[in-house]
């Protein structure tokens, strides 16, 4: 059915995309920003700021309240906890030691099982998919608390980085597909009126069109810009180049949904004249992480609860790379419990200083990206971040390292007159730095490096299992 209606959208003429897009929109308006919504958006502004003792004490009842439903209404959980002999008085007395005990749920299972898994006491008030980034997008029961509580949570992020919490003006750079992918002339948007919200195509970013969004981002004059950090970083690095200057500038740029790299925060940071901020959610409903106005990643406790495993199963230490298990209070209709999502951050080194920002919560060092994005080789084992690759090249418009065996790396370049076989030879030397010395490496000189599921870009795809 959504195709369908994906189909009939695309061949409608502009104006008419408009007027359903609109319509959509009007109705995801009334659904999300409710009464509920308001009382939840205070509670977690309040939290931002509190004590960690208040937020630990936050997190616990919200902890109660999910393995309570999960016990009795899901179909999924509710054996498996019985038979590891938890009760309900277990649940209100030590959640945490019960928390311990569940096994990890993991992706496949949370893919085939999801109606099992469902909270039967909550009504289904919406229905979302993943963006499927494995191929397969994944079935999102949702409540309306569900709804109202992460809409309150985005917003309180905007809130902590110096955003009105009312709407604000907007450009979103996302997988949807709001304009045909085949046309070729603008408009390569389409506004959306009830969010105050400029819904702009990540699949036209040719450098034919890139002057035509340049000059509908000066007229619009958005006061926050977000959505997917290649996009944007596609649209900063044509304004750099070519030294175009904006008549506005935004109050921030939040990037999600994508492994932000330094090189391209610098590069979007230059163009806009403002601060990037990262953020880690997802549309499974995981807990959330943000950058503060100080530059660091707070993990949301009142979002869930945070587990870091490194990769050979142990329970990841100060500075390590681990791979994310959540449990998540933002989807009670479809509870996530220990969920191995297969996403991965950077610890802190420890003994590193607490954030100087109002937020008492703990913070990560770096958002690292999906396991997918972690490669290995039989010289250097686990190798993450590989942005650091393209230090001090130039010429590079927009790279893809490819990997399908242990054995050998190809790297798709779309590279511009700059990428001489000087930078060739230091891309190679960088990789074999990183990667190692007896592996093939392969530099292929593209037009064009196709969009993922979703219309996300892949900067670093592994095609092959590693135990991790």
């Amino acid at each position: 059915m959504a195709k369908l209606q994906e189909k009939v959208y695309n061949a409608l003429p502009y104006p008419f995309k408009f007027l359903l897009l609109n319509i959509k929109a009007y109705q995801n308006s009334k659904q999300r920003y409710t009464k509920d919504f308001h009382k939840y958006l205070a509670e977690y502004i309040a939290l931002w700021d509190a004590d960690i003792d208040v937020v630990s004490v936050y997190q616990q009842e919200r902890l109660v309240l999910l393995l309570k439903e999960a016990f009795l209404y899901s179909e999924w959980y509710s054996p498996k906890m019985k038979q590891l002999g938890i009760n309900d008085e277990e649940i209100v007395a030590e959640p945490y030691k019960v928390l311990a005990k569940m096994p990890i749920l993991t992706k496949t299972e949370r893919k085939t099982k999801y109606d099992a898994i469902v909270n039967t006491n909550r009504p289904i008030d919406g229905i979302g998919y993943t963006s499927g980034t494995s191929g397969a997008p994944t079935i999102n029961y949702l409540d309306k608390e569900s709804i109202n509580r992460s809409f309150a949570l985005w917003r309180r992020f905007h809130k902590a980085i110096g955003l009105d919490t009312q709407k604000v003006r907007q450009v979103r750079f996302s997988g949807r597909l709001i304009v045909k992918p085949t046309v070729k002339k603008a408009p390569f948007w389409v506004y959306n009126y009830f969010e105050r919200q400029l819904l702009m195509s990540t699949y036209h970013l040719t450098d034919e069109n890139l002057d035509a969004y340049v000059r509908k981002l000066n007229r619009f004059k958005p006061l926050l810009i977000d959505g997917y950090p290649s996009a944007i970083y596609i649209i900063s690095r044509f304004i750099n180049k070519n030294n175009l200057k904006l008549r506005f500038t935004p109050k921030a740029i939040a990037v999600t949904a994508e492994t932000l790299y330094d090189y391209q925060r610098a590069e979007i940071e230059k163009a806009f004249n403002c601060h990037v901020y990262n953020q880690y959610a997802s549309s499974e409903g995981s807990p959330f992480i943000t950058e503060c106005v100080k530059g660091n990643l707070h993990l949301n406790l009142d979002s869930g609860v945070f587990e870091f495993i490194k990769t050979d199963g142990n329970i990841a230490q100060p500075g390590d790379v681990a791979q994310l298990v959540v449990t998540s209070f933002t989807n009670l209709k479809t509870p996530l419990i220990r969920y191995n999502i297969e996403d991965t951050v950077l610890l802190k080194d420890e003994g590193e200083e607490v954030c100087g920002c109002s937020c008492k919560m703990p913070i990560i060092a770096k958002l690292t990206g999906r396991e997918d994005d972690i490669l290995w080789t039989k010289e250097k084992g686990y190798v993450g971040r590989m942005d650091t690759a393209y230090k001090g090249l130039k010429g590079i418009k927009q790279s893809q390292i490819m990997q399908n065996t242990p054995d050998d790396v190809i790297v798709n370049l779309i590279a511009d007159e700059d990428f001489t076989q000087e930078m060739n030879a230091k891309l190679i030397h960088n990789l074999q730095d990183r990667l190692g010395t007896t592996i093939k490496y392969r530099i292929n000189l593209v037009e064009h490096i196709p969009l993922g599921p979703s219309g996300k870009f892949d900067a670093v795809k592994r095609n092959f299992d590693i135990e991790i």
